[in-house]
């Protein structure tokens, strides 16, 4: 598709097909400043060199085959341009040998998934220590809960989900870390009885001292609501973005992911609208699937990544 298509005009007619009502809403959203612009246009704002991360997510089915390949998959990230990395596993390396590794490479693990047992079992507590321990030593900062496995569409469970959160941002901030939640789709779908997603019962239920969020910009826009929104809303409580883009249209039989750029998600709208004096923000891209946009290519991982850093050198608003 050209690169310059009008988004907007695109969604129009695709919305007219029934093609994307799903997913419109947040894709079609304004930033403050009422207009759209891509990664190529104007404005005085870009990702700083030291704020474009990746998360690790995106390379696993290179870096869990050896230590070796994880060793590699880091140092080709550090030579294109990475300086952060969001961890999602430790490839069997100590705290310490996991940060010698990332020292090599010229990166820090800044982040992590690495949240407490999803079940919450008696004692987890004592469990999530040592988590924190691994973390503080690995130099993150912050250090995340990505997914569990439901019920989705009970609202009583966001509910003990918050106690639980403020619970671990406060056992969290002994270690000099701060907790944060990360979305997918599940979290709009679902509804409480007046309309709003449970997703806002973390937000309202949840100590913003204790518990900050990482917007999954695809997974906002496949669960239907409006990313702008939540941004310009409340811009500090989002301290960073995965930066993953949304296929035009739909794929048949597969997940909708994209390599950052040339997808249907207006980025640098988005990134404007969680713009606010003195935040400091941190953008990750991530793809789940990049053999998806990369069909039968054995790099298409390094290929994923390369576009990643790309935009994120590229993007303004």
């Amino acid at each position: 598709m050209e690169q310059n298509v009008n988004r907007r005009r695109f969604l129009g007619a695709a919305i007219g097909t029934g093609a994307a009502a799903a997913w419109a809403p947040s894709a079609l959203a304004h930033g403050r400043h009422g207009k759209s612009r891509r990664a190529s246009a104007g404005g005085a704002n870009k990702v700083p060199r030291n704020r474009r991360g990746i998360q690790l997510y995106t390379m696993r089915r290179i870096m869990d085959k050896s230590q070796a390949d994880a060793a590699h998959v880091l140092q080709w990230l550090g030579r294109h341009g990475y300086t952060e990395v969001e961890t999602a596993g430790h490839y069997g390396w100590t705290a310490a040998q996991f940060r010698r590794e990332l020292d090599r490479a010229g990166l820090r693990a800044i982040s992590g998934h690495d949240g407490p047992d999803s079940t919450f079992p008696a004692g987890w507590q004592d469990a999530y220590r040592t988590t924190l321990e691994y973390a503080a030593a690995l130099g993150q900062k912050y250090t995340g809960w990505a997914w569990f496995p439901g019920p989705y569409n009970d609202p009583e469970v966001w509910k003990g989900l918050a106690e639980k959160f403020n619970e671990a941002g406060s056992l969290a901030r002994e270690y000099g870390l701060q907790f944060f939640y990360h979305n997918h789709n599940f979290e709009f779908e679902n509804r409480q009885a007046d309309g709003t997603p449970v997703y806002d019962i973390l937000l309202e239920e949840t100590d913003r001292r204790l518990v900050k969020f990482e917007l999954d910009l695809f997974w906002i826009t496949e669960g239907g609501a409006n990313a702008v929104q939540y941004l310009s809303a409340d811009p500090s409580r989002f301290w960073a973005y995965h930066v993953k883009d949304h296929v035009w249209g739909r794929r048949i039989g597969a997940n909708n992911f994209e390599d950052a750029g040339p997808g249907m998600l207006d980025f640098p709208d988005l990134f404007d609208a969680g713009d606010g004096r003195g935040l400091d923000k941190h953008f990750f891209i991530e793809h789940d699937e990049p053999w998806l946009s990369h069909p039968d290519d054995d790099a298409a991982e390094y290929k994923t990544a390369q576009n990643g850093i790309s935009y994120l050198e590229q993007v303004r608003w």
